[in-house]
């Protein structure tokens, strides 16, 4: 789950469990399958996945395909159908790029020219070298795609102005990102010979970038400057721009998502699926996640990110609720799909792929149940016991199922008023969202000692507790696998507005 910036959490008050007295019994086959999640189960599961071996899973790695062949092994043995293009995997093929840094400086021509040395310039993506030499600029304006009808662009400098994105609230963010990713795409798609960023501050160094082959023209080289003195002196508009825009340097990547499936036993509901996914991915080590962790300090000699709470405990979650809901007999009325990504902390690229390449169609998928960060109960607002929250807590009815599932197992699942809406769409649960489903992230904790550090290990994950939520889960999942009313969005709140017009859209194909 991605941090920007750490996040604030409201502290979960201590909630009592129910009395048993107070719970309906299950029928003994559901309570056989909650009883047969384990502690243990998930320990052994999540020592080997979070293990130096692997390196940290960083996307592409041998550990992530280490990790990837562990996972199908689990599927395999709990005898879930394979749901992938080749045998559990649904294969991408996609290209690791990275950016060398800046060579030139990057000058603009006018009644007052202005030099940017390299050093200030982050080149973030360009699908090959170029030398532009006095382009004519083009001043947009802010990020906002709306601000690009009615222009021509092609064979200009498009230079825009980057919002300030520590001055925005939480509820703010995800609407900028969307919109600032948007510009981009039409700009891409524009014949724009260069989109030049300006940044209220300094640019950082670009992070690498995985892409499919077939999207790698689909922005013109972007650049991140730093602004001042471009303001100070206004000599944009009018100007034109000259700058040396290096090569991208290119590796092709073989990455993969892993998908298993429970047939459903009903004849009408089969054709419609549940999933519950996970990522399996982390960001390896010092060397390649230099840019996305918050601290290198670990015990001595350590340089491994082994992600065993982000997400190595979701993912073994989804293998071992695999594996338990696997032995029901009858098999629930709905399919279910149980799926691992590839590449979330590289931008939620395993999810985004799988919505573009879904084994069942997003119209015959009525939710999708994203975990995330469930092994840690030390929050860093406190001990995080019997309980749980689920991002966009109030944006579908999806919630309702879990609240319901809470109830059976002495699980509280509470609403973060902080975490809730700001972290929708900073996990995997956001691609499929974006595809119309209802979809949410559930997790224990937001935030941990250890998020993106190298002590994140196995040894400290609260497995009692984490088998206790992951009965829980199963049991909502089943609920909602049985129910023959499907989880809806909450046409009252406007922020599901583009996910139900999503889903609309999905419904008419």
């Amino acid at each position: 789950m991605h941090r920007f910036p750490p996040f604030l959490v409201a502290a979960a008050l201590a909630v009592p469990l129910l009395a048993a007295a107070e719970r309906t019994p299950l029928p003994a086959n559901v309570q056989g399958v909650l009883n047969a999640i384990t502690a243990g189960e998930l320990k052994g599961d999540l020592s080997f996945l979070a293990s130096d071996l692997l390196q940290g899973r960083y996307t592409p790695s041998p550990g992530l395909e280490i990790a990837a062949e562990f996972i199908a092994s689990k599927f395999r043995a709990a005898g879930l159908e394979p749901g992938g293009d080749e045998d559990y995997f649904q294969v991408a093929e996609m290209v690791d790029r990275r950016m060398p840094p800046a060579q030139t400086a990057l000058t603009f021509e006018g009644p007052q020219p202005i030099t940017i040395p390299p050093d200030a310039v982050t080149v973030v993506d360009s699908s090959q070298t170029s030398k532009i030499e006095r382009a004519s600029v083009l001043f947009v304006g802010d990020k906002d795609p709306a601000l690009l009808k009615g222009l021509s662009l092609a064979g200009h400098a498009v230079v825009v102005r980057q919002p300030d994105l520590a001055h925005l609230s939480d509820d703010q963010k995800p609407v900028v990102y969307r919109k600032m990713r948007a510009f981009d795409r039409a700009v891409g798609a524009s014949g724009a010979l260069i989109e030049v960023t300006i940044s209220p501050s300094k640019p950082r160094p670009a992070n690498a970038r995985l892409i499919l082959p077939d999207k790698q023209q689909h922005l013109a080289p972007s650049l991140v400057i730093v602004s001042e003195q471009l303001w100070t002196q206004g000599a944009i508009e009018g100007a034109t721009l000259s700058f040396d825009v290096p090569a991208p340097i290119d590796q092709k990547a073989r990455v993969k998502n892993v998908i298993g499936i429970l047939r459903g036993s009903d004849p009408a509901l089969k054709s419609t699926c549940v999933m519950l996914t996970a990522h399996y991915d982390h960001i390896g080590t010092i060397e390649t996640g230099a840019s996305m962790s918050q601290s290198t300090k670990g015990k001595e000699g350590d340089f491994i990110y082994n992600g065993a709470n982000d997400d190595g405990s979701g993912t073994v979650s989804v293998i071992e609720i695999a594996r338990a809901i696997s032995r029901l007999n009858p098999h629930p009325k709905r399919s279910l799909v149980f799926m691992t990504f590839f590449g979330e902390e590289r931008g939620e690229l395993g999810s985004q792929y799988y919505g573009a390449h879904p084994v069942f169609p997003m119209n015959k998928t009525v939710a999708d149940v994203n975990l995330e960060q469930v092994g840690r109960s030390d929050s860093t607002v406190g001990k995080q016991l019997n309980n749980a929250s689920l991002t966009g807590f109030d944006y579908s009815t999806l919630t309702k199922f879990f609240q319901e599932a809470g109830r059976a197992t002495g699980i509280k699942i509470y609403k973060d008023a902080q975490g809730s809406d700001a972290y929708f769409t900073r996990s995997d649960n956001a691609a499929m969202a974006e595809q119309g489903v209802p979809a949410h992230s559930l997790t224990v904790a937001f935030d941990y000692p250890d998020y993106h550090a190298l002590g994140d290990e196995w040894q400290k994950i609260d497995y009692p507790n984490m088998a206790k939520v992951d009965r829980m889960i199963a049991l909502g999942l089943l609920n909602i696998a049985n129910s023959a009313v499907a989880p809806e969005w909450d046409a009252k709140n406007p922020k599901t507005a583009p996910f139900r017009e999503a889903q609309q859209k999905s419904r008419q194909h």
